[in-house]
């Protein structure tokens, strides 16, 4: 999500950006309804679900794109370079939103001295296990990620392609099988855990973001959408089947490595590769990508702001309210990226 393209003319790779910048805003819009929503209009947590479902791959989008352009082997740099100039993009951010994030959950509490303590304590534990605010989680994850990514890039240098394939399909293999487990064990609420590791079932996406990025565009159109609504369409129905279930169950469909979101989102990047023209045209595209970061790091504090003026995702039936609530927390995200891009003390905290 932090990397600009290596070539300008990989505009497939800005269009994606932008779509899947897009994609999460709607997912975290659509998500106030499938995780928490109350009422009792059966219609309302249709809608919020379809959304929820059909926007899961912009997550694995963000990695697929990193994967893409980070395991070029025509990328000289050793381990230590590497380092130094991923963490030198990554830190900054992620202790910046950190500190604002938390300062965002502190505030409701803060003239209530019991309940401060009890969520400083909670909030010091969600740091540790990397997920002080809700999308904060991706930030923390990338720090595992980057510090096995340059030994990734190795492989991808010496290992044949069919290996390569290979290695990327046992991994996937290793996190479904080891993410529905987890899932179906039940609540896992009182566990500690470290982010540190959080980084392995995520992986295989830049493995596979490589891959196909740098495999000829197929020439069947039909069966990658085919499997897109296929898997949609089953997240879907096996989160209703599994409704009476604890969350980590019931969720388990929506997991980014669940066995129903894993195909959804190969297809569908496979299928990106089509959109080779710039979106907004040629500089605007390129701009918009360059903001993805911010925009991400931003819109969730947009949508808690819009809350309070009583814009949401149920203000109209959530079919409407979902994507106008979101583009409009697009909007001011991307005006507050702009913003903060343009002022030098501030830039590096948005990558």
């Amino acid at each position: 999500m932090t990397d600009a393209p290596a070539r300008p003319t990989l505009y497939w790779l800005d269009n994606a950006r932008i779509l899947s910048c897009f994609a999460v805003v709607l997912l975290h819009t659509a998500g106030s309804i499938v995780y928490h929503y109350s009422g009792r209009d059966a219609s309302f947590f249709l809608a919020g679900s379809v959304y929820n479902a059909f926007t899961r791959w912009s997550v694995p989008f963000f990695l697929m794109i990193s994967g893409m352009l980070l395991l070029n082997p025509r990328r000289n740099l050793s381990a230590a370079q590497f380092y130094r100039k991923r963490f030198s993009r990554i830190l900054i951010p992620l202790l910046f939103w950190t500190a604002l994030y938390s300062l965002i959950r502190l505030l409701p509490v803060v003239h209530d001295a019991g309940a401060l303590r009890a969520e400083s304590g909670r909030l010091v534990i969600d740091i540790f296990a990397g997920n002080p605010y809700y999308h904060l989680w991706y930030l923390y994850m990338l720090i595992g990620l980057y510090l096995f990514l340059p030994f990734v890039c190795y492989c991808v240098k010496a290992a044949p392609r069919k290996d390569l394939i290979l290695l990327c399909c046992v991994w996937f293999a290793i996190a479904m099988v080891s993410s529905a487990v987890w899932s179906m064990s039940g609540p896992h609420g009182g566990r500690f855990s470290i982010f540190i590791g959080s980084f392995f079932e995520f992986m295989p996406y830049c493995i596979a973001g490589y891959l196909i990025g740098t495999s000829p565009a197929g020439k069947r159109k039909g069966l990658p959408w085919l499997v897109f609504f296929v898997a949609g369409l089953a997240s879907i129905l096996l989160s209703y089947r599994l409704a009476n279930e604890s969350d980590e169950i019931r969720f388990y469909s929506y997991n980014f490595v669940s066995i129903t979101v894993v195909p959804m989102s190969l297809a569908l990047f496979a299928l990106s590769k089509r959109l080779d023209r710039p979106l907004l045209g040629a500089r605007l595209t390129s701009y918009g990508a360059s903001l993805t970061f911010g925009i991400y790091l931003i819109h969730p504090a947009m949508l808690k702001l819009m809350e309070a003026w009583g814009i949401t995702a149920t203000m109209l039936h959530p079919a409407v309210a979902v994507p106008l609530t979101a583009a409009c927390a697009l909007l001011l995200s991307t005006l507050a990226a702009a913003g903060l891009m343009a002022l030098p003390g501030l830039r590096r905290t948005i990558g």
